[in-house]
């Protein structure tokens, strides 16, 4: 990798996780489809250290409805669409709406190669229409009844919507927030880049009848295949994980990134703007 292309990535990197900018203000020229998901997080390149935290506030009662997409090829299988202002999330300082959340079949990233059964995604997106996708995987394990009014009676076709009245959206997110952080895409098409990602390390169980519920549907799965990483910086504060060093010279651009977007930071007097893209989300 060049000193030139991780120094850019270091800056793009520094202000979505330390300012809570979105990857698309931070992005100035993008270099096209090298920035996708999913990925593998692998402990000989990642970086650990303490990043901001995640604020999430979620409402204990509210409804929901479920759909079936039907075709896994372009989009996902099945979501759940969230009430307008029933979440939100606050990342150094910037403020992130809830608009939906998904499972896909089998796990599309990946820790150190391994895959699980299924993975979540909390889609949420700004003022700007900027994503942000909470992603975390699911393992078999006990029964969850939290989820049990969407997976026994998950909608079998594209023609039934399942209306849930009470839903407690605190019991998706674990109490443990640690974290894989990177910038990436859509998962599905068009895929679009610009999508920030925090993929929560404490996994969410469901029982093995439960996940065949879902898979069973969707015999083929709707999971996208791994991205190549690209020189992307991926980061995390989960203790333990990496194993190896990084070089000098990349913590002293990943410092330098750090003040040179504190510096901007200060200065920028109105956010940027752009287009969003259409399509199916992540």
């Amino acid at each position: 990798m060049s000193l030139l292309r991780l120094s850019r990535q270091t800056v793009l990197f520094s202000a979505l996780l330390v300012f809570g900018m979105s990857a698309s203000h931070a992005e100035v020229t993008p270099s096209a489809m090298e920035s996708q998901s999913p990925i593998d997080f692998r402990s000989d390149s990642t970086y650990f250290g303490r990043l901001p935290a995640l604020n999430f506030n979620l409402s204990s009662d509210t409804p929901l409805d479920v759909i079936n997409n039907g075709s896994t090829e372009f989009s996902t299988a099945a979501r759940a669409n969230v009430s307008p202002g029933a979440g939100s999330l606050t990342l150094s300082g910037h403020d992130w709406e809830l608009a939906q959340f998904h499972f896909h079949t089998p796990s599309e990233h990946l820790r150190n190669g391994q895959a699980s059964p299924m993975e979540m995604h909390l889609v949420f997106s700004d003022s700007s229409n900027d994503l942000l996708v909470v992603g975390r995987w699911v393992q078999a394990g006990t029964f969850n009844s939290d989820l049990d009014p969407i997976f026994s009676h998950i909608p079998q076709n594209t023609s039934e919507t399942l209306h849930i009245d009470h839903f407690n959206l605190n019991t998706l997110i674990p109490a443990n927030l640690e974290s894989f952080r990177y910038s990436g895409s859509l998962t599905t098409p068009p895929f679009s880049e610009g999508v920030n990602w925090v993929m929560l390390s404490q996994p969410l169980f469901m029982s093995s009848e439960q996940i065949n519920a879902f898979s069973s549907l969707f015999p083929e799965g709707d999971a996208r295949g791994i991205q190549d990483l690209n020189g992307r910086i991926v980061l995390t504060d989960v203790p333990g994980f990496v194993t190896a060093v990084p070089e000098p010279e990349t913590y002293a651009m990943m410092l330098a990134g750090l003040c040179l977007m504190a510096f901007v930071a200060g200065r920028k007097n109105k956010p940027l703007t752009r287009d969003v893209p259409t399509g199916s989300v992540a």
